[in-house]
């Protein structure tokens, strides 16, 4: 499966203006945690899942090559402030959107491991439960960065 199709997978739509609306409505409607993520930023999802995930899952199991996919998107997305800080001789820089995305992954294998979705739920309330697991795990990966420094 190449890019454009598997964004259509995701997304439903090879439209730009499409793939935009359905990846910030479809990951809020999503019936887990886990799958909120398959909908969330299709292209990036498509490289951590065929250049990453896959093959991590090759050598290890599915839920260890969950949280080493996200590791590895959490310090893509933290190179993009620590080495700027560290060039500028900053002695320790919190990874903390590598730790936010840890947690997220945790949290994603507890809800599958205690069966816990959200298929039974409204679509209207999905979103709520969806930001409220953000928000929360946003807010946990605070407490640790200010426990730390």
């Amino acid at each position: 499966m190449n890019l454009e199709e598997y964004t259509y997978y995701r997304t439903g739509s090879t439209k730009v203006s499409m793939i935009i609306r359905n990846m910030f409505f479809k990951p809020f409607v999503s019936p887990s945690f886990r799958s909120f993520w398959k909908y969330w930023n299709p292209t990036w999802g498509y490289y951590l899942l065929f250049y990453c995930y896959k093959p991590v899952k090759t050598i290890f199991p599915h839920w260890a090559a969950l949280i080493i996919a996200f590791l590895i998107s959490g310090l893509f997305h933290d190179v993009i402030y620590i080495l700027p800080m560290m060039m500028k001789e900053v002695k320790f820089v919190f990874p903390f959107i590598t730790v936010w995305f840890f947690i997220i992954s945790i949290g994603i294998l507890l809800t599958e491991y205690l069966h816990i979705d959200l298929k039974k739920t409204n679509l209207m309330f999905r979103p709520i439960f969806h930001l409220s697991y953000l928000v929360g795990t946003f807010i946990l990966t605070r407490y640790i960065d200010l426990s730390i420094g």
